[in-house]
């Protein structure tokens, strides 16, 4: 029995007796299971983007585990979730885990992580500041109170892979390749900036932080990087927009049609929309007069902890639809010169807002938790304050 045990586990593990540590990567053999491991390589490598300072051989994309297994099967290999997952590298090849990753192609699952917090004194009593107005939220009810959050998304490349780091999962690769000198961006300021307004759904007869759901409709207004900032009367300006959208009427306005009583909103503490700032505090007080409202409160986590505001939930699924988009920054012809300096400031916004309209159609066919995301492109200048 000692003598056929080897084989036996040989044949089970697919491992010879003795060997330890990372699985094996394919061979140049040409076995149908070599090809499948390179087939998992190529569809990484589609749509990716070089490392940051390009001083590593890894590179990025936002392809989840569910996408490659649809690409997989598109491709005629018939192969469960599992399957494929036990094809790439484990987190750690010596657990339990990792030993059933016998033979793996050079790629790696990993998760965003948001663990590294900045350490700052006021951490609870923001957070307490938030639970508090939530549970205020909870006791009103949703015909006297609108719960919004709002953030800036990470801003959106033109001419450069436009989805990189911003994935809740990548996929990524331990491999040598080179791409083309376009993975830059193409010249200073050509990007695109998404400000997101998220509604938050009150639940009836609901107290406590269950009371305020992250469900509801999502506002995206994306604006130039280099021709429109991102300041508090901006946000005013998004703010009142969304006061004309009939998708948000349930979330500002009561049965009756009149405006809720009670506004909350929660920021991530930027400084265009850090409640400390007098611009903010002039933009709140603008919209409290306008729409007549009773009360007004803005709050915001404290500093490194902008990861748990609620708009975050609805960033994510807007990242992955970008996955290996390159948003034009020449579709009318090159506003640039070989310097990459702008020599036709009319083309130039021609081209950004065709960039914003592409970005546009990508999102606007986003379904959130059963809410559609309605979006704005929009390239304001020479902007009249209400102050």
């Amino acid at each position: 029995m000692d003598e056929i045990e080897p084989e036996i586990r040989k044949k089970l593990c697919g491992k010879e007796e003795g060997i330890r540590g990372r699985p094996r990567k394919p061979n140049s053999t040409g076995t149908a299971e070599d090809e499948l491991l390179k087939t998992i390589t190529a569809i990484a490598i589609t749509g990716s983007a070089s490392d940051d300072r390009r001083r590593t051989e890894m590179i990025r994309t936002v392809k989840t585990l569910d996408d490659l297994t649809d690409e997989l099967q598109k491709r005629g290999y018939q192969l469960s979730r599992s399957a494929v997952y036990l094809r790439l590298l484990p987190r750690k090849s010596l657990s339990i885990e990792g030993k059933r990753h016998v033979k793996t192609a050079p790629v790696r699952l990993i998760r965003a992580q948001n663990t590294q917090h900045r350490n700052h004194p006021d951490t609870k009593f923001a957070r307490s500041s938030i639970q508090s107005l939530e549970e205020i939220a909870s006791l009103l009810g949703p015909e006297e109170v609108t719960f919004h959050s709002q953030d800036d998304k990470a801003r959106v490349p033109i001419g450069l892979t436009a989805a990189n780091k911003q994935s809740p999962m990548m996929m990524h690769m331990q491999y040598r390749v080179q791409l083309s000198d376009h993975d830059f961006v193409v010249a200073k300021s050509h990007k695109l900036i998404p400000s997101v307004i998220a509604a938050m759904k009150v639940k009836e007869n609901c107290i406590g932080e269950q009371g305020v759901t992250y469900s509801g409709p999502t506002y995206v207004g994306i604006r130039s990087a280099k021709h429109t900032s991102s300041s508090a009367y901006a946000y005013l300006k998004d703010m009142n927009r969304v006061c004309e959208l009939s998708e948000f009427k349930e979330s500002l306005f009561t049965s009756d049609g009149i405006s809720k009583p009670i506004m909350m909103v929660t920021v991530d503490g930027g400084p265009d929309e850090n409640p400390r700032y007098k611009k903010t505090i002039k933009c709140s007080i603008s919209y409290f007069l306008q729409h007549d409202l009773d009360a007004f409160y803005l709050a915001t986590n404290a500093p490194g902890r902008s990861a748990f505001n609620r708009v975050e939930r609805r960033m994510a699924p807007l990242s992955h639809d970008l996955a290996g988009v390159v948003l034009p920054h020449d579709t009318y012809g090159t506003h640039l010169s070989a310097r990459n300096e702008t020599v036709d400031k009319e083309l130039e916004v021609k081209n950004f807002a065709k960039a914003g309209e592409t970005l546009a159609e990508i999102w606007g066919k986003t379904v959130i938790d059963g809410y559609d995301i309605l979006l704005l492109s929009t390239f304001l200048r020479n902007m009249k304050r209400p102050y």
